[in-house]
Protein backbone atom coordinates (compact mmCIF):
# COMPACT_ATOMS: atom_id res chain seq x y z
CA UNK A 1 0.00 0.00 0.00
CA UNK A 2 1.24 3.96 -0.89
CA UNK A 3 2.09 6.27 2.20
CA UNK A 4 0.48 8.89 1.54
CA UNK A 5 0.55 12.35 3.40
CA UNK A 6 -2.09 15.38 2.70
CA UNK A 7 0.48 18.16 0.71
CA UNK A 8 -2.03 21.18 0.41
CA UNK A 9 -5.41 19.89 -1.05
CA UNK A 10 -4.34 16.95 -2.42
CA UNK A 11 -2.81 13.26 -1.65
CA UNK A 12 0.44 12.13 -2.70
CA UNK A 13 3.00 9.74 -1.63
CA UNK A 14 5.12 10.56 1.27
CA UNK A 15 9.42 10.94 0.29
CA UNK A 16 11.39 11.95 2.61
CA UNK A 17 15.38 12.64 2.12
CA UNK A 18 17.92 12.70 4.87
CA UNK A 19 21.24 14.98 4.57
CA UNK A 20 23.65 13.69 6.51
CA UNK A 21 27.32 13.27 6.48
CA UNK A 22 29.07 10.38 8.03
CA UNK A 23 26.24 8.12 7.77
CA UNK A 24 27.65 4.43 7.63
CA UNK A 25 26.59 1.46 8.83
CA UNK A 26 30.06 1.38 10.80
CA UNK A 27 28.78 4.52 12.73
CA UNK A 28 25.39 4.13 13.65
CA UNK A 29 26.27 2.75 16.89
CA UNK A 30 28.04 6.40 17.44
CA UNK A 31 26.58 9.66 18.05
CA UNK A 32 25.08 11.81 16.52
CA UNK A 33 24.64 9.06 13.29
CA UNK A 34 23.00 6.81 15.93
CA UNK A 35 20.20 9.61 16.28
CA UNK A 36 19.72 10.17 12.90
CA UNK A 37 19.72 6.35 12.28
CA UNK A 38 17.12 5.84 14.81
CA UNK A 39 14.65 8.46 13.52
CA UNK A 40 15.18 7.52 9.71
CA UNK A 41 14.13 3.90 10.90
CA UNK A 42 10.74 5.13 12.40
CA UNK A 43 10.31 7.84 9.39
CA UNK A 44 10.64 4.67 6.95
CA UNK A 45 7.66 3.01 8.39
CA UNK A 46 5.55 6.03 7.11
CA UNK A 47 7.23 7.19 4.18
CA UNK A 48 9.65 6.07 1.33
CA UNK A 49 12.86 7.53 2.40
CA UNK A 50 16.34 8.20 1.04
CA UNK A 51 19.09 9.29 3.27
CA UNK A 52 22.14 11.07 1.31
CA UNK A 53 25.85 10.87 2.33
CA UNK A 54 28.97 11.33 1.39
CA UNK A 55 31.42 9.26 -0.81
CA UNK A 56 33.49 8.52 -3.68
CA UNK A 57 30.73 8.15 -6.82
CA UNK A 58 28.35 10.36 -7.71
CA UNK A 59 25.09 8.38 -6.68
CA UNK A 60 25.43 4.98 -5.22
CA UNK A 61 22.40 3.29 -3.65
CA UNK A 62 21.97 0.38 -1.16
CA UNK A 63 18.87 -0.71 0.37
CA UNK A 64 19.36 -1.24 4.05
CA UNK A 65 17.37 -3.89 5.72
CA UNK A 66 15.68 -1.08 7.88
CA UNK A 67 13.28 -0.22 4.92
CA UNK A 68 15.31 3.20 4.01
CA UNK A 69 18.28 3.47 0.72
CA UNK A 70 21.31 5.23 1.57
CA UNK A 71 22.62 6.70 -0.85
CA UNK A 72 26.38 7.59 -0.94
CA UNK A 73 27.37 10.57 -2.90
CA UNK A 74 30.01 13.29 -4.17
CA UNK A 75 27.99 16.03 -4.56
CA UNK A 76 27.54 16.72 -0.58
CA UNK A 77 30.37 19.53 -0.98
CA UNK A 78 29.72 23.48 -0.84
CA UNK A 79 31.46 23.65 -4.28
CA UNK A 80 28.45 20.87 -5.84
CA UNK A 81 25.33 22.57 -4.19
CA UNK A 82 23.60 22.79 -8.03
CA UNK A 83 24.49 18.85 -8.33
CA UNK A 84 22.99 18.22 -4.87
CA UNK A 85 19.98 19.90 -5.65
CA UNK A 86 19.17 18.36 -8.66
CA UNK A 87 19.75 15.00 -7.01
CA UNK A 88 17.44 15.52 -3.87
CA UNK A 89 15.27 16.73 -6.54
CA UNK A 90 15.57 13.39 -8.73
CA UNK A 91 14.09 11.62 -5.56
CA UNK A 92 11.29 14.21 -6.04
CA UNK A 93 11.07 14.76 -1.71
CA UNK A 94 8.26 15.82 -0.10
CA UNK A 95 10.23 16.48 2.72
CA UNK A 96 14.04 17.33 3.60
CA UNK A 97 15.48 16.35 7.10
CA UNK A 98 19.10 17.79 7.20
CA UNK A 99 21.22 17.27 10.05
CA UNK A 100 22.49 20.71 10.60
CA UNK A 101 25.71 22.39 12.53
CA UNK A 102 26.32 26.27 11.77
CA UNK A 103 28.57 25.28 8.62
CA UNK A 104 25.30 24.39 6.82
CA UNK A 105 24.17 28.66 6.06
CA UNK A 106 26.54 27.41 3.76
CA UNK A 107 23.40 25.73 2.17
CA UNK A 108 20.85 28.48 2.44
CA UNK A 109 20.26 29.35 -0.96
CA UNK A 110 20.06 25.95 -1.98
CA UNK A 111 17.69 24.92 1.02
CA UNK A 112 15.38 27.93 -0.09
CA UNK A 113 15.33 26.43 -4.20
CA UNK A 114 14.27 23.23 -2.94
CA UNK A 115 10.92 22.49 -2.95
CA UNK A 116 8.96 20.33 0.11
CA UNK A 117 9.08 21.25 3.99
CA UNK A 118 12.03 21.03 5.56
CA UNK A 119 13.52 20.29 9.00
CA UNK A 120 16.64 21.40 10.93
CA UNK A 121 18.02 18.69 12.89
CA UNK A 122 20.97 19.84 15.14
CA UNK A 123 23.09 17.30 16.11
CA UNK A 124 26.07 19.39 17.51
CA UNK A 125 26.75 21.60 20.92
CA UNK A 126 26.86 25.29 20.56
CA UNK A 127 29.32 25.95 22.64
CA UNK A 128 31.22 29.23 23.67
CA UNK A 129 34.33 30.72 22.46
CA UNK A 130 35.19 30.48 26.66
CA UNK A 131 34.13 26.50 26.92
CA UNK A 132 36.34 25.52 23.75
CA UNK A 133 39.05 27.84 24.92
CA UNK A 134 39.09 26.29 28.34
CA UNK A 135 38.90 22.92 26.96
CA UNK A 136 42.35 24.00 24.68
CA UNK A 137 43.93 24.69 27.63
CA UNK A 138 43.21 22.00 29.04
CA UNK A 139 45.38 19.51 27.19
CA UNK A 140 42.53 18.58 24.76
CA UNK A 141 44.19 17.77 21.56
CA UNK A 142 43.15 20.11 18.55
CA UNK A 143 42.06 17.49 16.20
CA UNK A 144 39.20 16.29 18.65
CA UNK A 145 38.34 19.91 18.72
CA UNK A 146 38.64 20.91 15.50
CA UNK A 147 34.97 20.42 14.37
CA UNK A 148 33.79 22.12 17.17
CA UNK A 149 36.22 25.04 16.38
CA UNK A 150 34.93 25.24 12.79
CA UNK A 151 31.18 25.38 13.92
CA UNK A 152 31.94 28.42 16.93
CA UNK A 153 33.66 30.67 13.55
CA UNK A 154 30.54 30.82 12.07
CA UNK A 155 28.97 33.93 13.86
CA UNK A 156 26.22 32.58 15.99
CA UNK A 157 23.62 35.70 15.14
CA UNK A 158 24.15 34.51 11.53
CA UNK A 159 23.47 31.02 11.99
CA UNK A 160 20.32 32.01 14.13
CA UNK A 161 18.91 34.17 11.22
CA UNK A 162 19.30 31.22 8.89
CA UNK A 163 17.48 29.00 11.45
CA UNK A 164 15.10 31.54 12.10
CA UNK A 165 14.74 32.45 8.75
CA UNK A 166 11.70 30.51 7.39
CA UNK A 167 13.89 27.76 5.68
CA UNK A 168 12.90 25.25 8.07
CA UNK A 169 9.34 24.14 9.07
CA UNK A 170 11.08 23.14 12.22
CA UNK A 171 14.40 22.98 14.52
CA UNK A 172 14.87 19.89 16.72
CA UNK A 173 17.27 20.02 19.46
CA UNK A 174 18.62 17.51 21.72
CA UNK A 175 19.09 19.06 24.85
CA UNK A 176 17.61 22.42 26.81
CA UNK A 177 20.66 23.65 27.05
CA UNK A 178 20.54 24.07 23.18
CA UNK A 179 17.48 24.99 22.74
CA UNK A 180 18.12 28.10 25.43
CA UNK A 181 21.30 29.23 23.39
CA UNK A 182 18.96 29.59 20.44
CA UNK A 183 16.34 31.39 22.23
CA UNK A 184 18.99 33.37 23.40
CA UNK A 185 20.11 34.27 19.67
CA UNK A 186 16.75 35.23 18.92
CA UNK A 187 15.23 32.04 17.11
CA UNK A 188 11.43 32.28 17.48
CA UNK A 189 10.22 29.72 19.98
CA UNK A 190 7.57 28.37 17.77
CA UNK A 191 10.19 26.92 15.62
CA UNK A 192 12.15 24.93 17.95
CA UNK A 193 11.31 21.40 19.33
CA UNK A 194 12.95 19.37 21.44
CA UNK A 195 14.00 15.71 20.13
CA UNK A 196 15.78 14.39 22.53
CA UNK A 197 18.46 11.45 22.05
CA UNK A 198 16.49 8.38 23.32
CA UNK A 199 17.64 4.58 24.41
CA UNK A 200 16.89 0.63 23.73
CA UNK A 201 14.03 -0.61 25.91
CA UNK A 202 16.80 -2.63 27.56
CA UNK A 203 18.49 0.10 28.68
CA UNK A 204 16.51 0.58 31.17
CA UNK A 205 18.21 -1.82 33.37
CA UNK A 206 16.76 -4.61 35.39
CA UNK A 207 17.40 -2.71 38.95
CA UNK A 208 14.71 -2.22 41.41
CA UNK A 209 14.69 1.02 43.66
CA UNK A 210 17.06 0.64 46.88
CA UNK A 211 15.86 1.33 50.17
CA UNK A 212 18.52 2.81 52.13
CA UNK A 213 17.90 0.79 55.12
CA UNK A 214 18.67 -2.47 52.94
CA UNK A 215 22.01 -4.84 53.35
CA UNK A 216 22.58 -4.40 49.85
CA UNK A 217 26.52 -4.68 48.91
CA UNK A 218 28.37 -2.15 47.33
CA UNK A 219 31.20 -2.31 45.80
CA UNK A 220 30.86 -6.04 44.50
CA UNK A 221 33.02 -5.62 41.66
CA UNK A 222 35.90 -4.87 43.80
CA UNK A 223 36.99 -8.33 45.84
CA UNK A 224 38.20 -6.58 49.09
CA UNK A 225 34.34 -4.71 49.36
CA UNK A 226 35.49 -0.96 48.44
CA UNK A 227 33.24 1.67 47.26
CA UNK A 228 33.65 1.43 43.13
CA UNK A 229 33.83 4.47 41.32
CA UNK A 230 33.59 3.52 37.61
CA UNK A 231 34.76 5.38 34.29
CA UNK A 232 33.44 3.66 30.65
CA UNK A 233 34.55 4.80 27.24
CA UNK A 234 37.23 5.45 25.41
CA UNK A 235 40.27 7.11 27.22
CA UNK A 236 40.44 10.66 25.92
CA UNK A 237 41.48 13.78 27.46
CA UNK A 238 38.18 15.09 25.89
CA UNK A 239 36.43 12.74 28.00
CA UNK A 240 37.83 13.62 31.03
CA UNK A 241 39.57 10.38 31.58
CA UNK A 242 43.16 12.39 32.51
CA UNK A 243 40.90 14.87 35.08
CA UNK A 244 39.04 11.82 36.37
CA UNK A 245 42.48 9.67 37.84
CA UNK A 246 43.91 12.74 38.89
CA UNK A 247 41.35 13.87 41.23
CA UNK A 248 41.23 9.78 42.10
CA UNK A 249 44.52 10.69 43.46
CA UNK A 250 43.17 13.10 45.71
CA UNK A 251 40.39 10.59 46.62
CA UNK A 252 42.59 7.98 47.37
CA UNK A 253 44.39 10.38 50.04
CA UNK A 254 41.15 10.55 51.92
CA UNK A 255 39.74 7.29 52.01
CA UNK A 256 40.99 3.92 51.79
CA UNK A 257 37.25 2.82 50.93
CA UNK A 258 37.53 3.20 46.98
CA UNK A 259 38.73 2.23 43.94
CA UNK A 260 38.64 3.56 40.31
CA UNK A 261 37.54 1.03 37.97
CA UNK A 262 38.05 2.17 34.55
CA UNK A 263 36.61 0.37 31.15
CA UNK A 264 38.96 1.49 28.52
CA UNK A 265 36.59 0.68 25.29
CA UNK A 266 38.95 -0.77 22.82
CA UNK A 267 42.06 -0.43 24.59
CA UNK A 268 45.16 -2.62 23.16
CA UNK A 269 47.08 -4.65 25.52
CA UNK A 270 50.27 -1.60 24.62
CA UNK A 271 47.97 1.10 25.22
CA UNK A 272 46.56 -0.62 28.66
CA UNK A 273 50.56 -0.90 29.32
CA UNK A 274 51.13 2.72 29.08
CA UNK A 275 47.33 3.65 31.08
CA UNK A 276 48.73 1.44 33.55
CA UNK A 277 52.03 3.64 33.64
CA UNK A 278 50.59 6.78 34.26
CA UNK A 279 48.53 5.14 36.94
CA UNK A 280 51.38 4.17 38.81
CA UNK A 281 53.83 7.37 38.12
CA UNK A 282 50.29 8.59 40.28
CA UNK A 283 51.03 6.32 43.55
CA UNK A 284 47.55 4.46 42.50
CA UNK A 285 49.20 1.57 42.41
CA UNK A 286 46.59 -1.24 43.47
CA UNK A 287 44.20 1.13 43.57
CA UNK A 288 42.47 1.44 39.92
CA UNK A 289 41.48 -1.41 37.69
CA UNK A 290 41.93 -1.27 34.09
CA UNK A 291 39.97 -2.97 31.26
CA UNK A 292 40.12 -3.02 27.63
CA UNK A 293 39.64 -4.48 24.86
CA UNK A 294 35.68 -4.53 23.62
CA UNK A 295 33.18 -5.52 26.38
CA UNK A 296 29.77 -6.38 25.11
CA UNK A 297 26.60 -4.40 26.09
CA UNK A 298 25.63 -7.04 28.65
CA UNK A 299 29.09 -6.99 30.34
CA UNK A 300 29.04 -2.92 30.39
CA UNK A 301 25.29 -2.49 31.80
CA UNK A 302 26.58 -5.49 34.55
CA UNK A 303 30.06 -3.39 35.37
CA UNK A 304 27.48 -0.51 35.88
CA UNK A 305 25.19 -2.21 38.44
CA UNK A 306 27.86 -3.50 40.09
CA UNK A 307 29.16 -0.30 40.59
CA UNK A 308 28.22 2.82 43.69
CA UNK A 309 29.55 5.63 41.31
CA UNK A 310 29.50 6.76 38.03
CA UNK A 311 31.84 9.25 36.76
CA UNK A 312 31.79 10.75 32.92
CA UNK A 313 33.54 14.09 33.69
CA UNK A 314 33.53 15.17 30.02
CA UNK A 315 35.68 18.01 29.37
CA UNK A 316 33.54 18.85 26.29
CA UNK A 317 30.71 16.80 24.72
CA UNK A 318 31.55 15.98 21.46
CA UNK A 319 27.79 14.98 20.08
CA UNK A 320 25.31 17.50 22.80
CA UNK A 321 23.62 14.12 25.28
CA UNK A 322 25.61 11.37 26.31
CA UNK A 323 24.42 7.92 25.83
CA UNK A 324 26.48 6.38 28.86
CA UNK A 325 25.29 8.73 30.86
CA UNK A 326 21.48 7.58 30.20
CA UNK A 327 22.82 4.31 30.46
CA UNK A 328 24.19 4.98 33.89
CA UNK A 329 21.34 6.62 35.29
CA UNK A 330 18.59 3.66 34.01
CA UNK A 331 20.50 1.49 36.23
CA UNK A 332 20.02 3.47 39.34
CA UNK A 333 23.48 4.78 39.60
CA UNK A 334 24.15 9.17 40.46
CA UNK A 335 26.83 10.21 38.04
CA UNK A 336 29.52 12.35 38.53
CA UNK A 337 28.92 14.59 35.27
CA UNK A 338 30.03 18.07 33.93
CA UNK A 339 28.34 21.65 33.68
CA UNK A 340 28.71 21.22 30.05
CA UNK A 341 26.24 21.53 26.98
CA UNK A 342 23.06 19.24 28.76
CA UNK A 343 24.32 16.96 31.38
CA UNK A 344 23.46 19.15 33.89
CA UNK A 345 19.75 18.93 33.08
CA UNK A 346 19.92 15.83 32.74
CA UNK A 347 21.72 14.67 36.36
CA UNK A 348 20.87 17.36 38.92
CA UNK A 349 19.11 16.15 41.58
CA UNK A 350 20.12 12.41 40.25
CA UNK A 351 23.83 13.31 40.46
CA UNK A 352 25.89 15.78 40.90
CA UNK A 353 27.38 18.33 38.16
CA UNK A 354 31.66 19.36 39.26
CA UNK A 355 34.12 20.76 36.77
CA UNK A 356 36.42 18.46 35.54
CA UNK A 357 39.06 21.13 35.44
CA UNK A 358 39.13 21.91 39.24
CA UNK A 359 40.53 18.95 39.91
CA UNK A 360 39.37 19.39 44.04
CA UNK A 361 36.38 19.98 43.07
CA UNK A 362 35.64 16.65 40.89
CA UNK A 363 37.45 15.35 43.78
CA UNK A 364 35.48 16.34 46.53
CA UNK A 365 31.75 15.40 44.47
CA UNK A 366 33.30 12.26 44.03
CA UNK A 367 34.26 11.80 47.71
CA UNK A 368 30.97 13.38 49.35
CA UNK A 369 29.22 10.15 47.10
CA UNK A 370 31.46 8.22 48.58
CA UNK A 371 31.02 9.26 52.24
CA UNK A 372 27.04 9.70 52.15
CA UNK A 373 25.38 6.43 51.11
CA UNK A 374 22.10 7.58 51.65
CA UNK A 375 22.32 10.37 49.10
CA UNK A 376 24.00 7.39 47.20
CA UNK A 377 20.94 6.23 47.32
CA UNK A 378 18.63 8.66 46.94
CA UNK A 379 20.27 9.91 43.84
CA UNK A 380 20.43 6.74 42.16
CA UNK A 381 16.41 5.92 42.81
CA UNK A 382 15.69 9.74 41.56
CA UNK A 383 17.90 8.82 38.40
CA UNK A 384 16.61 5.72 37.98
CA UNK A 385 12.96 7.08 38.04
CA UNK A 386 13.93 9.81 35.52
CA UNK A 387 14.66 7.72 33.15
CA UNK A 388 11.29 5.69 33.76
CA UNK A 389 10.23 8.34 32.19
CA UNK A 390 12.27 8.93 29.80
CA UNK A 391 11.87 8.25 26.00
CA UNK A 392 12.95 5.09 24.24
CA UNK A 393 13.60 5.32 20.55
CA UNK A 394 10.37 4.19 19.59
CA UNK A 395 8.93 6.82 21.65
CA UNK A 396 11.33 9.45 19.57
CA UNK A 397 10.26 8.35 16.83
CA UNK A 398 6.47 9.02 17.48
CA UNK A 399 7.46 12.51 17.90
CA UNK A 400 9.25 12.60 14.91
CA UNK A 401 6.37 10.92 12.83
CA UNK A 402 3.97 13.37 14.61
CA UNK A 403 6.08 16.68 13.54
CA UNK A 404 6.51 15.29 10.16
CA UNK A 405 2.18 15.02 9.94
CA UNK A 406 2.80 11.15 9.33
CA UNK A 407 1.95 9.82 12.57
Amino acid sequence: MARRSRIGSGLMESRIVIVANGFSRQNVRLQPWRYLYEIARRLATRATLTVLTEGPAEAEEKRWPEGFTVVSTNCLSVRRQELLGRLISGYEATQIWWSVTPRSIAYRGLLRSLAGDKYALITCPLYSYRQLFRASRAGVPFDELRALWQQRLIPRRAFSRFLGSGIFRKVFVQSEANREVLLNAAVPESRLALLRVGIDAEDRGRSVPVNDESERVEGASGSDGKLTVLYFGAVRRIRGYHALVNAFGIVAGATDNARLRILARGATNDELTRLRAGIESRGLAGKVDLVGGWLTREQVWDEIERSDIVALPFVIVPSDIPIAILEAMARGKPVVGSPVDGIPELIEGRGVVADPLDEKALAGAILSLLRDRKRRVRLGNNARAFMEAYPDWDAVGRHALAEAGLA
